[in-house]
């Protein structure tokens, strides 16, 4: 039976390829804002096996989103509870089928071993936003395995100073008591966890915090923001923060 559910929802997944992105490519041929990535993450959660309930209201417009990371499974979440594009590591790109899909939505790739690319990457989201695409990302910079890191500050640049008065707007995910079942832990394998949890029995129940925005001034500091972001998503998952943000 873990087989026959692993290879339904694996058929689940290739049809809702197969269905959003010539949709999606056929809003971009007419030059159409297109909410099919949207679609297609969310659909792409339940597919794995989610089920995601929404505590709050998502910031209104073109937002940055900072989040906590615990698996790839964040990103079916997030995208479907937010809309936004992602923040990710550049060797995502050369993924078989999830970097193609990664690139034709609009994900922006940084080099994590370049610390002085920092200034770049955090141009390329403050060029995003500027065009009107909410961006999501990790400031974690790496797996949390249920305990949220303290959160990096550099690309919290991208909106300091603000061009114009937009939301930074942090998102908790809690996966509930299964969580250390659902969470990628370090070491292993990306295909081998994702089969593990399209093999399991069920739907798993799952909490997407949208937590209170704020809006940062010309009088923000980005290690203010990366603070109130990590105080907030470690609040609401009923954890205290390890450290104070530098």
């Amino acid at each position: 039976m873990r087989q026959l559910r692993l290879a339904f929802r694996v058929c689940w997944l290739v049809a809702l390829i197969l269905f959003c992105v010539p949709m999606h490519l056929l809003w971009r041929l007419f030059r159409l804002r297109s909410h099919w990535p949207r679609r297609f993450l969310g659909w792409c959660a339940r597919a794995v096996g989610l089920k995601a309930t929404i505590v709050g209201e998502r910031a209104e417009g073109t937002a940055l989103f900072a989040a906590n990371h615990q698996s790839w499974i964040d990103i079916l979440l997030i995208g479907g509870a937010t809309g936004a594009s992602f923040v990710s590591k550049a060797s995502v790109r050369n993924w078989p089928i999830a970097g193609w899909l990664a690139t034709m939505v609009g994900t922006i790739y940084i080099e994590n071993s370049d610390r002085g690319a920092a200034a770049v990457q955090a141009a390329r989201i403050r060029q995003a936003l500027h065009d009107d695409v909410s961006v999501a990302f990790f400031p974690e910079g790496q797996l949390d395995n249920g305990k949220v890191l303290p959160f990096r500050p550099a690309l919290f640049g991208s909106i300091v100073p603000p061009e114009r008065s937009l939301p930074v707007q942090p998102v908790a995910i809690d996966y509930g008591e299964h969580w250390h079942d659902l969470i990628w832990k370090r070491g292993s394998h990306a295909g081998h966890n994702a089969a593990d949890i399209m093999r399991r029995r069920g739907t798993e129940q799952v909490t997407i915090y949208l937590l209170e925005p704020i809006y940062p001034d010309e009088h923000s500091h980005r290690r203010d923001l990366a603070r109130y972001c990590e105080e907030k998503i470690a609040e609401a998952l009923g954890q205290a923060p390890e450290r104070e943000t530098v």
